[in-house]
């Protein structure tokens, strides 16, 4: 008999922020404990939450495996130590200077009002097993969940400064916001037509990621199956699963299988050839699929697979190394899909002018389109790293698309 055990231990601060002010404070610390045991080809699994018992879980484990789940047991003996949590703020003084810091974006964003959270969070997790692995990973993270409301529009919000840090610089994120209020407030508009749109990996990705689904990739259903190991978008583009602390600070570098990637980046598509899809060695086995070191599980679950953090690889340091056409930077789109087809479609809410790079001003409310192998295909044109509003790590990524009004 084979056993894994994996601990989850979180620790969060968060602030809840009304009107500019922090109006409530609350500190959680969570632990969550998982035993897998595997026998004659099955899995038993116990969860806890708490200080674990470690020889009543497994007992609990063990029992599960009457069950007859199947699991392929493949575990391996290596060690990581990636501690990689630290102080970015003192927790006493966490709500001052967040207070000091909300009072600075009152003062030079007198238009809006500001709410919403702040959190601070701290993971600790630890993966062992039968084979003598022992794995660690620990990071630290701030993270922003501002909305912006614009005075006496009435609307619930109207922009926001969202994203996570691993350090602080409180002039750099107030410059950020005072950029997003002043543009705000300057209107410009834009013919319809084909531009370089500029917009979150995420915003596309998020869309498009279940074609990256092992289960559906093999089933047929993805418009990228039996595609691995071709050439299928713009060679420019690379997308991979970031668990590296330096750009990705809420990651864990393995997976909840105890799996991980070169220096922390599993990658699915390598200048434009697919490579791997998001997977967990069940479907791995199943599929005969190559591994991906992508596995997500609930503490008490069969694990499965998890695309939190897939992100397109940055091609430039700026959004003019990109183009210095005339372009739109989506700020806030919500409402769109793709059809099984692939054709993407959504409106946007918020979107701003962009020349040479720089912000100009808001455009009206537009609507944004194109198909998926063209607009990672031949009208991706690169992703600038930390763009636009960069006391956040998030990184734009940029395609000719169609713009409608």
């Amino acid at each position: 008999m084979e056993k894994e055990k994996l601990i989850w231990k979180t620790n969060e601060i968060s602030l809840n922020v009304t009107a500019g002010k922090i109006d409530s404070y609350r500190r959680t610390e969570e632990t969550k404990n998982t035993i897998r045991v595997y026998e004659d080809g099955k899995i038993g699994i116990a969860g806890s939450l708490g200080e674990i018992d470690e020889a009543a879980l497994t007992e609990s484990a063990k029992k599960a495996l009457s069950y007859g789940i199947e699991y392929p047991c493949e575990l391996h003996g290596n060690t990581i130590n990636a501690d990689d949590a630290h102080e970015i703020i003192l927790q006493k003084e966490f709500i001052p200077k967040m207070q000091e810091f909300l009072d600075r974006i009152t003062k030079e964003c007198p238009n809006f009002t500001v709410s919403d959270k702040i959190k601070l969070s701290e993971l600790r997790h630890t993966y062992e097993n039968s084979k003598g692995a022992h794995l660690f990973s620990s990071s630290s993270w701030l993270e922003f969940s501002l909305i912006f409301q614009n005075k006496g529009a009435g609307n619930l919000f109207d922009a926001s400064y969202e994203g996570y840090v691993g350090e602080f610089d409180e002039d750099a994120a107030v410059r950020d916001c005072k950029l997003l209020h002043d543009s705000f407030y300057k209107n410009t508009d834009i013919e319809e037509g084909v531009y370089p749109v500029f917009m979150l990996s995420e915003v596309l990705l998020g869309r498009t990621i279940d074609h990256f689904f092992a289960n559906t990739y093999a089933s047929g259903a993805s418009l990228l199956s039996g595609k691995i190991g071709e050439k299928v978008f713009n060679e420019k583009f690379t997308m991979y699963d970031d668990r590296s602390h330096l750009t990705c600070p809420p990651a864990c570098v393995f997976d909840d299988e105890g799996e991980f990637a070169p220096d922390f980046k599993q990658v699915f598509v390598k200048n434009g050839v697919l490579t791997n899809v998001l997977t967990n060695k069940m479907y791995s086995k199943t599929f005969s699929l190559p591994s991906a070191a992508t596995a997500g599980a609930a503490y008490d679950g069969v694990p499965q697979f998890t695309a939190l953090t897939c992100c397109t690889e940055p091609t430039a340091s700026s959004a003019a190394e990109i183009t210095k056409e005339k372009a739109i930077l989506v700020m806030m789109a919500s409402g769109g899909d793709m059809t099984p087809a692939g054709h993407f479609a959504t409106p946007v809410q918020l979107a701003f002018l962009v020349e040479n790079g720089e912000i100009v001003g808001k455009l009206p409310d537009i609507g944004i389109s194109g198909e998926y192998f063209e607009l990672l295909g031949k009208d991706y044109l690169g992703t600038a790293e930390k763009a636009f509003f960069p006391s956040l790590r998030n990184s734009y990524m940029a395609c000719r698309m169609k713009v409608t009004k």
